[in-house]
């Protein structure tokens, strides 16, 4: 057996002390990350934290992470797990296992720990129980969850070892409020190396792009074409019509198996057939893992409006395989960037540094990058969702760049992808900002990263059409059309002013 073992958990849970136990009964080396870093620096992550900030610390951290050795037992540092590159190097050649414990049995082991633990703050217990519901989600995706008090633990990770390595591993594991007053006051939502689906009932149907119909798991299937071009009311018919056909009942799941524009119309489905079944979502391209997919919006396209017709129904659970997009074209896994590109603008600079630094990476073969990348933009919706899950304040941020991209693909009539048109978007809403105070390189960083991505940086279009698909457009508001601007990496503003002047400068930066 060459697995080794990875022990995470907060601060308190004895991953220490099991892992030296655990090695020697294993006959394997152990490492400590918070050791490893120690030696590297002289100072413990709580010196390194207080003196040089969380985000030096986590650094040092990843790099040792990197180098641990293969086949040992290891004890993280229990914030290790929120870098989702951490994340896929543990869990990459080990199992990994969770010893949990209450914030209030761990607070008292702390209590006369002479370490300093800057991020738990004066109050341990209110600090480890605020901890242990950020890190809830990649906790969760361990192979095994374990009582940090059981007095057999030792066994009972032995005996799980003896059992055969897991097939598909996940690697985020999220229960969220799901938001509506119809079906479950939560969701499941999971990305991993082919994460198992979980169990939610019922007898399935499965409606699923006929080019991945490999994909969908067992039930009764209607495979489509899917495409924004078949994303129109018609084909929401002809999923209704085959949902009553096989008897479909308001239990049974519906699960859609495809892109985004899949996802939509089988989600649209889900929302009004018997007044609405469980949905659950299969995203298999990039674009619909980090974006379409979540969020609980279902929409169809207008002859003149993208998504005029739509609901907000939110799935019961979404599964992510980011295996799924080793087959795709580049031009797809364009798309998915784009919207990861959104993300970052809106809210996350540490993703930003990662598309510059491995975003051309990711788009070849480098799988590390492209799920941590999916990950953070998800994440970046996620939790503006959480927070406005209707769309009546922040959550019109993830807007950033559709304002124009979608009157384009209208002008194309579709033949302009969603991420194609959303780079051009992000461009003229850049030289909007810029013109208004926005960080003045900004512009020049976001054209740097677009075309190291391989993304056009204009197009031909009619600009009259153009401005009549924006006449259409749902976030206009008292007949004013709003628009996001990015102030900066991580700032986003919205406003309902740009005059024509403005309109124009924003319309010629983007034209041949």
């Amino acid at each position: 057996m060459t697995d080794g073992v990875v022990l995470i958990g907060l601060p308190g849970s004895g991953k220490s002390t099991l892992g030296r136990e655990l090695a020697g009964r294993l006959g394997r080396p152990f490492a400590d990350t918070d050791d490893l870093v120690r030696a590297r620096t002289g100072r413990s992550p709580g010196q390194l934290i207080g003196e040089d900030g969380e985000a030096a610390f986590r650094a040092l951290e990843s790099a040792v992470i990197a180098d641990l050795p293969t086949g040992a037992v290891v004890a993280t540092g229990g914030g290790a797990v929120e870098d989702p590159i951490n994340r896929w190097r543990l869990w990459q050649h080990n199992r990994v296992v969770w010893l949990h414990s209450s914030p209030e049995r761990l607070a008292s082991r702390l209590a006369g720990d002479p370490e300093s633990r800057p991020l738990l703050g004066s109050d341990l217990e209110a600090g480890l129980a605020r901890l242990a519901e950020r890190r809830a989600p990649f906790y969760r995706a361990a192979d095994l969850a374990l009582d940090a008090d059981r007095a057999d633990a030792l066994e009972v990770i032995c005996g799980a070892l003896a059992e055969p390595r897991p097939v598909g591993r996940r690697l985020f594991d999220a229960e969220l409020p799901r938001h509506h007053p119809v079906g479950p006051a939560t969701a499941r939502v999971v990305f991993g190396i082919e994460p198992p689906l979980p169990r939610v009932g019922g007898t399935a149907s499965v409606v699923v792009d006929r080019r991945v119909a490999h994909l969908a798991p067992p039930g009764r299937r209607l495979e489509v074409a899917a495409g924004e071009r078949a994303k129109r009311l018609r084909g929401v018919e002809r999923i209704l019509d085959w949902l009553s056909e096989v008897r479909h009942e308001r239990n049974d799941p519906l699960v859609a198996v495809g892109g985004g524009t899949l996802g939509d119309l089988a989600g649209l489905a889900a929302a009004l057939f018997g007044r609405g079944v469980p949905l659950v979502m299969m995203p298999t391209t990039w674009l619909a893992q980090a974006d379409a997919a979540l969020g609980g919006k279902v929409a169809v396209d207008l002859a003149t409006a993208k998504n005029a017709v739509g609901a907000f129904w939110p799935p019961i659970a979404v599964v992510s395989n980011v295996a799924a997009l080793r087959t795709l074209p580049a031009a797809r896994l364009r798309d998915g960037l784009a919207e990861a590109i959104k993300a970052a603008m809106i809210g996350d600079p540490q993703l930003w540094q990662l598309l510059e630094e491995r975003g051309a990476a990711a788009l070849r073969d480098d799988e590390e990058a492209r799920y941590a990348i999916t990950e953070r933009a998800a994440r970046v919706k996620l939790a503006i969702v959480e927070r406005d899950p209707y769309e009546t304040g922040e959550r019109r941020q993830l807007n950033l760049g559709h304002t124009l991209g979608h009157a384009l693909e209208i002008e194309s009539r579709y033949r302009l992808s969603h991420g194609a048109a959303v780079a051009l978007g992000l461009r003229a809403a850049a030289r909007l900002a810029v013109a208004r105070g926005a960080a003045p390189n900004l512009g020049e960083r976001l054209d740097a990263l677009l075309m190291s991505l391989g993304f056009r940086l204009t197009r031909a279009f009619d600009k009259n059409l153009v401005r009549d698909a924006m006449g259409s457009d749902k976030k206009r508001s008292d007949g004013r059309q709003r628009w996001l601007m990015p102030m900066a990496i991580g700032q986003v503003v919205e406003v309902d002013d740009v005059n024509e002047a403005e309109l124009q400068a924003a319309m010629g930066v983007i034209g041949a």
